[in-house]
């Protein structure tokens, strides 16, 4: 939601012992650290678009609250720190005072951390490892609402919608339809037989676009607290330390073996970014989010599959935290997949909204923020029509499009 600034150097205290006369004597050591700030923007266009009162509020409530609970959650429940859901970067201070909203936390670039390549669409091995993590993390939810149902209660009462709320602005509605013609556009670009049933699924969801964003948000079936924001740029990866390599803990390889990954495919440690707009929903909102967006139509031929896996892992999680919870009863596959066909669109509609600057290199990215010092939604529409002709952005839309189809989703 906003782009954080670039990492600084603080100096933090370490301390140090030495001997000095038979007595141990302890001193302060300055030892940097490198930091991310995460800073709202202060022109009131901007604040009013990107709703950054809400969002930056909803993040700072997410680490200050709701992940530590679910970390502890965790931990009374006997899993072990090496298995637990503890993804996400450490915040040193964050303020949220109207006007003056920050979040200080620890650059993880400095930890060895870095971004998929945003352009490219991710290999079968990394969406697995999102989905498994996603999975663990959706678990804890669903674990909670059994084994401490009013401690769950209570953090989801404070996460109402920020971004789909009723009833949507005109000006919004009209940007969102435009979308879906940019979307008619790359069949027209680049034509496959069958796209007139395309297009006629595509011609009615524009004129359901904005009601269906709210009404999957809105689902308050078989709902688990979502990341809200799943794409390629909230997550960071690291190569695992060699030594842990090949280990089996549910945490770090996530159940592979060494024959399972490519031969140039090490395991990854995960971090996911930018929690702003969490939110209680459908698992099938990160889910759809993650998998339209960040993969392509080739990918996509085993999704069954990984909707098959990304379930097993959910269902192993439940059982271990949940106890006599019986995870498959909780959430059969057969829900998933009634989930996926109902609320998959919301997934859809963010690609639309997103997919074309995510196939963009970030250098011939428009300067949105500039532009929103004086300009309104329409005319920042107009910055982003150059990338609509971008032949990457063409073949992965089309095919986000004819997937929607193909798959009963739309």
């Amino acid at each position: 939601m906003v782009k954080p600034k670039r990492p600084r150097s603080m100096q933090t205290a370490t301390r140090t012992a030495k001997m000095t006369q038979g007595k141990l004597v302890f001193s302060e050591v300055p030892k940097p650290i490198s930091v991310i700030a995460k800073v709202a923007p202060t022109t009131s266009l901007r604040r009013s678009l990107y709703n950054s009162s809400a969002h930056f509020q909803r993040e700072k409530y997410m680490f200050d609250v709701v992940l530590p609970m679910f970390e502890r959650f965790q931990q009374a429940r006997g899993l072990r720190t090496a298995k637990s859901f503890t993804h996400y970067p450490s915040v040193i201070v964050s303020e949220c005072c109207e006007g003056f909203e920050y979040i200080l936390q620890r650059d993880l670039m400095a930890q060895g951390y870095r971004n998929f390549p945003r352009t490219e669409p991710l290999a079968y091995e990394d969406v697995l490892l999102v989905l498994t993590h996603l999975a663990q993390f959706h678990a804890i939810s669903f674990a909670m609402q059994q084994r401490a149902p009013d401690a769950y209660a209570q953090i989801v009462s404070q996460l109402q919608e920020t971004m789909f709320v009723p009833p949507l602005h005109s000006s919004f509605v009209d940007f969102l339809q435009r979308k879906v013609d940019y979307a008619i556009d790359t069949l027209l670009h680049n034509p496959e037989r069958g796209d007139g049933a395309v297009t006629e699924r595509l011609c009615r969801f524009r004129d359901e676009y904005g009601q269906a964003m709210v009404d999957c948000v809105q689902n308050r079936d078989d709902t688990v607290i979502c990341h809200g924001d799943c794409w390629i740029s909230n997550i960071l990866y690291r190569p695992m330390p060699t030594q842990r390599n090949g280990t089996d803990d549910g945490h770090n390889n996530n159940g592979f073996t060494n024959h399972q990954h490519h031969h140039h495919q090490a395991a990854k440690e995960l971090k996911f970014l930018d929690w702003q707009v969490a939110r209680c929903a459908t698992p099938a909102i990160d889910l759809s989010y993650f998998i339209f967006c960040c993969t392509d139509s080739e990918l996509r031929e085993r999704l069954p599959e990984l909707l098959r896996k990304y379930h097993s892992a959910l269902i192993r999680r439940i059982d271990e935290l949940g106890g006599w919870v019986n995870g498959r009863e909780l959430f059969p596959f057969e829900r998933l997949q009634m989930h996926m066909k109902k609320y998959a669109r919301f997934g859809f509609g963010m690609a639309l909204m997103t997919l074309h600057s995510t196939c963009c290199v970030e250098k011939d990215l428009p300067n949105v923020s500039a532009a929103l010092e004086t300009t309104e939604l329409v005319d920042i529409d107009e910055l982003a029509k150059d990338m609509l002709y971008n032949p990457a952005y063409i073949k992965r839309m089309s095919g986000v499009c004819r997937d929607m189809v193909r798959f009963g989703y739309l």
